[in-house]
């Protein structure tokens, strides 16, 4: 509990923080959502995709697991009972936020075991390059899981090249674990309108209520501090155009 009470106190402080220092984020191009897991999309995300779908931008959502470890140890529901309930969640959950199914992609990686050596890495970059993003929203390089960790270092592999589209961190599992090397000169909030918070808080709430058979929920218990953070009115994300500078300088270098 003394863990739980050190947490929130730090969730508090970082969104203090985040408001004296970062910048604002007003999406004006067609974007992409790296998701490891079925939910991280809208956690992350669920308020700029709503600003972005209004303001008449394209919007994608590349799920990389089926989230099937979410259940690991607590009963017999098989791997594919939960890949496919927790697609079917992501697909009307992502429908009501305004993104159409055909926006909408699912990949086969391993849940707990993402790695740039998968065969779905393939699939994942010839998506990107069929899609063509002006940006790419990934998971924060500080967010504690490895899933999200790995997922975002894969993205930054495959796009290494792809000097015009722009990468963006966004914030899940950043608010619960112990982070605090943070580059605020790259932050950027989205403030969100009363309505955006309210249907990202309805969004979030049909993701971790439903419950499985056994009780628990499709998604796992996830804790109650976690949830609150992510309930946050707004949402926080890095711009990672200094990485995209570099990559681009040592292109020039090497030719």
């Amino acid at each position: 509990m003394i863990k739980d009470i050190i947490r929130k106190l730090r969730v508090n402080a970082l969104h203090g923080i985040a408001n004296i220092r970062a910048g604002s984020i007003e999406p004006k191009e067609s974007l992409l959502i790296i998701a490891p897991h079925p939910d991280d999309e809208v956690i992350g995300c669920a308020g700029l995709i709503q600003r972005s779908l209004n303001k008449g931008n394209d919007v994608y959502v590349i799920i990389l697991t089926g989230g099937e470890a979410s259940h690991n140890g607590c009963c017999g529901i098989t791997s594919q009972e939960l890949i496919t309930a927790r697609r079917g969640l992501a697909i009307n959950i992502n429908r009501k936020l305004g993104i159409p199914t055909k926006n909408l992609f699912f990949l086969d990686y391993p849940d707990g075991k993402i790695s740039y050596n998968h065969q779905e890495t393939d699939k994942l970059s010839r998506l990107i390059k069929n899609i063509r993003p002006h940006a790419i929203f990934i998971p924060h390089k500080g967010e504690g899981w490895n899933d999200h960790i790995r997922a975002g270092n894969i993205i930054r592999r495959i796009t290494k090249e792809m000097t015009d589209i722009r990468l963006y961190e966004y914030c899940v599992w950043f608010w619960y674990y112990n982070t605090w090397k943070i580059d605020w000169k790259n932050a950027l909030l989205l403030n969100m309108t009363k309505e955006e918070h309210l249907r990202k808080k309805e969004a979030i709430d049909k993701y971790i209520y439903p419950q499985a058979p056994c009780g628990k929920p499709w998604s796992g218990g996830l804790p109650n501090v976690f949830i609150e953070a992510n309930y946050w009115n707004k949402e926080l994300y890095f711009n990672n155009r200094c990485i995209a500078l570099l990559f681009s300088v040592i292109q020039q270098i090497t030719h």
